[in-house]
């Protein structure tokens, strides 16, 4: 059977399931039946596929895997659900975007100590997510944590070296602390040794701060 096919009837037994839950005499036991069907449903669907005439390569994709979770969610109280949200993290260390999902709940819920941890576990977990890297970077900063965020920042390159974005983001970051304008200069010429192209950010920003040091 087609997988997109599979996925539709999952998702319609899960609606027609957690329906069937809310109109129940029985809400606590319908309920963890239904918790159950989301639990098997996301460790029978796939989430690698075979890339076409490769044997040996496939592709990962979690789209589905997260429709479901978000749609649990929206089944159950708002106060479960940063517990939810890591149990399933814990069976998916790789799915940025459930990742991102935590980390946003985190934020909500102003548990900022917590965000910094786990944003800083899917660093290692998921290495090339930028929008993880860039979180872990502001969760340090907004926590006073300068020295680590230079240390997240030399992680974050050895795995994202061509990221512009994050050569802009350092610049910025060494800029507003007041950085020297030596340090500066050799930031932009490591980005110029690599072929990262910082023109736009240097018109805008790298002037201004040249003349406030003169």
């Amino acid at each position: 059977m087609h997988s997109e096919m599979v996925q539709n009837i999952w998702m319609d037994y899960l609606v027609f399931a957690n329906t069937r839950a809310v109109g129940s005499k029985n809400k606590v036991q319908e309920f963890k039946i239904f918790t159950d069907l989301v639990n098997r449903c996301l460790m029978t669907v796939p989430t690698r596929y075979p890339i076409p005439f490769s044997t040996a390569d496939y592709w990962t994709n979690y789209e589905f895997h997260n429709r479901v979770i978000f749609f649990y969610l929206s089944c159950v109280p708002k106060s479960q659900h940063s517990k939810i949200l890591e149990r399933f993290c814990s069976n998916m260390p790789t799915n940025p975007g459930l990742a991102l999902r935590l980390l946003q709940q985190e934020w909500e819920e102003s548990n900022v100590q917590i965000l910094k941890l786990q944003a800083k576990m899917f660093t290692y977990n998921i290495p090339t997510c930028l929008a993880i890297w860039k979180i872990a970077i502001a969760a340090e900063s907004f926590l006073k944590g300068q020295r680590e965020v230079h240390h997240l920042y030399q992680r974050a390159f050895q795995k994202l070296p061509l990221c512009a974005t994050l050569w802009k983001d350092q610049l910025l970051f060494e800029a507003s602390g007041g950085g020297k304008t030596d340090n500066l200069r050799k930031l932009v010429s490591k980005c110029q040794e690599i072929g990262v192209s910082l023109n736009e950010l240097l018109n805008l920003n790298i002037y201004k701060t040249e003349s406030k040091n003169h």
